[in-house]
């Protein structure tokens, strides 16, 4: 239903969005794997949620800032690269990282970027303008592309603001009706359940209730998104399915218990990945050439 309006994501187009060739051979092939957090910096980096000024939009502060940097060290060597190769033109590949709006500028090279559980980088035109050549893909409800400050402060202010009160009621009677079910001797010590649950309502409405129905506080516009086309593989009951999304469909955190682990690659990305293939192949003993757990992090 999440999905009902948008274009459904179908197995050739996965394909079209691997690099295995380049176009003529007047260029050179190049892939360029950018690894996502590691170290310090790079947490420093990811934490510096303050959008920035950025070719007349907004852009990731720290992401930015590491994103220059790595351009100014990769161009030089892809230049001596296309120098000695004797090719007119590098055709790039970028896989883990949204750096492509550095390189892209540079006639001599053809930029395109698939970024996975990429952050959210640029405001919505900037990362409109970008749909040619970046792909960011986002496993279900993983948490980094829908983080930016405005939407931490959003999900800070919807945990404030939950009224939690119905479903501690119910965690109290659930552990009284429980507690006499398992021993005899409860049934005789414990009150009456509807004597504590009159008890808890009042101590509620007396301490608790006030602060609950105070004004709901107005929520702040996300104004960075992931980049590019954006691909949405989702839990679908069964399985995962796909979808392309407008990239600004993850400017709110989805608060789901999988919100971190699908960040990870194996139980993330990897899992989502082969499931899709499996069933698209109706091969359920399908399973990728390479050993996801042997590949060093």
């Amino acid at each position: 239903l999440i999905h009902k309006n948008v274009k459904p994501l179908n197995f050739p187009e996965i394909r079209s969005l691997l690099p295995w060739e380049g176009n003529s051979d007047s260029e050179l092939l190049v892939t360029l794997a950018v690894r996502g957090t590691k170290n310090l910096p790079d947490i420093i980096a990811d934490i510096l949620l303050e959008p920035v000024e950025y070719r007349g939009g907004y852009a990731h502060g720290g992401i930015l800032e590491n994103g220059i940097s790595l351009a100014k060290k990769v161009l030089p060597k892809l230049e001596q690269l296309l120098k000695h190769s004797g090719r007119d033109k590098i055709r790039l590949y970028l896989v883990g990282h949204s750096l492509g709006m550095e390189l892209h500028d540079h006639d001599w090279i053809h930029v395109e970027a698939v970024g996975f559980g990429c952050p959210s980088l640029l405001s919505l035109e900037l990362s409109q303008s970008t749909k040619d050549y970046i792909t960011t893909v986002v496993a279900d409800a993983d948490i980094v592309p829908r983080m930016s400050g405005a939407s931490l402060a959003n999900l800070l202010l919807d945990l404030m603001e939950y009224d939690w009160t119905e479903v501690l009621l119910e965690d109290i009677e659930y552990s009284l009706e429980k507690a006499r079910t398992t021993s005899d001797i409860a049934g005789f010590i414990l009150p009456k359940t509807d004597d504590v649950l009159d008890w808890a309502r009042s101590l509620i409405d007396g301490n608790f209730r006030p602060l609950l129905n105070k004004a709901k506080r107005e929520r702040i516009s996300s104004t960075l998104i992931p980049p590019g086309t954006c691909i949405h593989f989702y839990r679908d009951g069964k399985g995962y399915s796909g979808s392309f999304v407008p990239c600004d469909f993850f400017s709110s955190v989805d608060f789901a218990r999988t919100l971190i682990d699908d960040h990870m690659i194996i139980s993330g990305y990897h899992r989502a990945m082969l499931t899709i293939f499996r069933d698209w192949e109706q091969n359920y003993n399908f399973d990728f050439s390479h050993d996801i757990a042997s590949i060093p992090a």
